[in-house]
């Protein structure tokens, strides 16, 4: 197999797989994997296209709930995120 977009891919027998490495839909949204097969005389080659779709980040530690005094003035950190993916902001 032969990509001019590069990539984590690769062929396996017969399978095409992602290998390691993370895909950025930002960076680049779609790759062409030109897969060749030949049986020792005749070769044909093909274009197969992956496509990366966009996801927001993950928020992986919201608490449910929290719990504030009544009358509560001052301004009080409730609970701080993590996210699984860089974000500039969360609203």
């Amino acid at each position: 197999m032969t990509s001019a977009d590069g990539g984590p891919f690769a062929v396996t027998g017969n399978q095409i797989v992602k290998t390691a490495g993370a895909l950025d839909f930002e960076t680049k949204a779609t790759y062409n994997l030109d897969v060749t097969c030949t049986d020792d005389l005749l070769q044909t080659t093909d274009t197969y296209v992956v496509k990366v779709q966009n996801v927001g980040p993950k928020i992986t530690s919201l608490p449910t709930a929290s719990t504030l005094d009544e009358w509560q003035t001052a301004e009080k950190l409730l609970t701080t995120l993590t996210l699984a993916e860089d974000a500039a902001d969360c609203v």
